[in-house]
């Protein structure tokens, strides 16, 4: 595969302010992945936290100020699984169990009742209420919201009653639970006064916020934490961009964990009995080149066209390594409902150079692409997407860019690549991607029958559940509505002197109070 050697001709752009995101973009993992509850009971005496625990980061974090209903990025979601709280939380087997809510329990196909715990105060000392429960939940179910969290909610509203807070969708929504394992609860002052999110996030979790600067997101100890106190005393998300770099500061104990690597950084601990490698840490999750819906892009038969140029199959292979599943329809392949579409698109150059001279583009289109190292292996995979795109006729002008800004700057360019993981492991968070106003912001398209497709398996709590979804998802497969590279297995590998690390399936470090260094 000649594509996949020598390196990128780009234009380089390093810019480092990261403080000027557009949100509307930026609601991709990088990734992936969740916001889930680090607690797990009541607060039980223990011994004192100690020592510190630095996990890098190929990525920073993409929010510009500290709400945890508006971004995706993975450090906004390991920061919020760190200073916030959910009302349930999600075991490393994905069993979901109260967490905020003392007890709840599912009335009907449409309500679902929680009773909220007391005694739990928010990092500034206010008690935590129903009201703020309340506000949490509606700010993401409210019709046509603009938060990314959206995406985890159905239409519907949280109202109190006394000490218990009713959740009511207007239509059937199987994924509620885990929706609310996923969507941290805030204090209500703050969703009325937003600009409080621009100076330190205000959670009940196991850890307080510090500071922010010079690569480094500080959290310490909550002392006053109402469930089981974490046994680190300190975390540090540190954002190492370069990946030999952040490989460097994991041998030479800088950092204790660096999370989703590659092939080439678990071949550079093979033997060495210092580290451990955590595989299949994350949620299912996709590596995919979006694909804008303008210019020559907009037209669907282009689209299908050059999805046969590419060979997926291949760059799973030699560049991932063999570690990634490569997927025939439009969600992951471990995603619940996850079905073979008919069409395979597989590698078929001679077809594709024939399809795209009968459209008239052969020769005649340049697509810009933005490139990064966000993604592992990213440079390579968008080496090998350009060499095999020229070979058809379509020629590609790459732009490097620094990870935050690149991940700020979709909307500028026709083609770049990136990771979607799914926040609450239902397919509705993977499809609702394509439909509305995330549809619109990510890939400029709007489609009101993916929009219908999308509600439909979403209000659908029942056994035809699965035909509504994969009716989805092969309506995106078929109008090439993307390049669905592959699966991304998340793999860790952390310093054997963490103890105790576990993850479950979603983005945020969720069980982290239970590990020690």
């Amino acid at each position: 595969m000649k594509f996949l050697k020598g390196t990128l001709t780009t234009n380089h752009d390093v810019a480092r302010n990261r403080k000027n995101l557009r949100f509307g973009a930026a609601i991709l993992v990088s990734a992936s992945l969740a916001l889930a509850s680090t607690a797990v009971s009541a607060s039980t005496a223990s011994a004192a936290a100690s020592g510190q625990l630095i996990i890098a980061n190929a990525e920073p974090i993409s929010a510009a100020y500290y709400d945890p209903h508006s971004a995706f990025g993975l450090v906004d979601a390991q920061l919020g699984s760190l200073v916030y709280d959910t009302l349930l939380v999600m075991d490393k087997s994905g069993a979901v169990s109260a967490s905020l809510a003392s007890s709840y329990k599912r009335v009907s196909k449409t309500e679902v009742d929680f009773v909220i715990r007391t005694g739990v105060k928010f990092h500034d000392g206010s008690a935590l209420t129903p009201a703020d429960v309340v506000a949490s939940i509606n700010r993401v179910m409210a019709a046509g919201s603009p938060l990314a969290f959206a995406l985890l909610a159905a239409p519907g509203k949280a109202t109190a009653v006394g000490n218990t807070v009713k959740v009511v969708t207007e239509k059937p929504y199987g994924a509620l639970e885990s929706a609310l394992a996923v969507l941290a609860i805030v204090s209500s002052d703050d969703v009325a006064h937003p600009d409080n999110w621009k100076v330190k996030p205000n959670g009940t979790g196991p850890y307080v916020f510090v500071s922010n600067k010079n690569n480094d997101i500080t959290v310490t100890e909550n002392t006053s934490y109402w469930g089981t106190q974490p046994l680190t005393k300190t975390i540090i998300l540190r954002y190492i961009e370069d990946t030999q770099a952040r490989q460097s500061a994991l041998l030479t104990g800088q950092v204790d964990i660096s999370t989703r690597v590659g092939p080439q950084e678990i071949a550079g601990v093979k033997g060495n009995s210092d580290f451990n490698v955590y595989s299949n840490m994350g949620p299912p999750s996709q590596i995919i080149q979006i694909w804008r819906d303008s210019g020559p892009l907009k037209d669907p038969a282009l689209r299908r066209a050059i999805s046969y140029a590419i060979d997926r199959k291949t760059i799973a292979a030699v560049i991932g390594g063999g570690m990634n599943a490569v997927a025939f329809n439009g969600m992951p392949t471990n995603m619940p409902f996850y079905k073979p579409a008919a069409e395979h698109f597989a590698y078929n150059p001679s077809k594709a150079k024939a399809l795209i001279k009968s459209l008239g583009y052969y020769g005649k289109v340049t697509l810009t692409m933005s490139t990064s190292s966000l993604v592992p292996k990213q440079a390579e995979i968008d080496q090998a997407i350009v060499g095999y795109l020229k070979a058809v006729g379509i020629a590609v002008k790459v732009t490097q860019l620094e990870v935050g800004k690149f991940r700020s700057t979709y909307p500028d360019y026709d083609i770049s690549l990136n990771t979607i993981a799914t926040f609450d492991n239902d397919p509705s968070f993977s499809l609702g991607l394509y439909a509305g106003g995330i549809g619109k912001a990510i890939f400029g398209w709007s489609d009101p029958k993916m929009d219908a497709l999308f509600a439909a398996q979403r209000d659908d709590a029942g056994k035809s559940r699965a035909a509504k979804v994969n009716a989805a998802q092969t309506y995106l497969w078929n109008a090439a509505r993307t390049l669905w590279v592959s699966d991304e297995n998340w793999v860790f590998i952390a310093n054997k002197r963490v103890k105790g690390y576990e993850r479950s399936p979603l983005v945020g470090e969720a069980l982290i109070v239970k590990a020690s260094v």
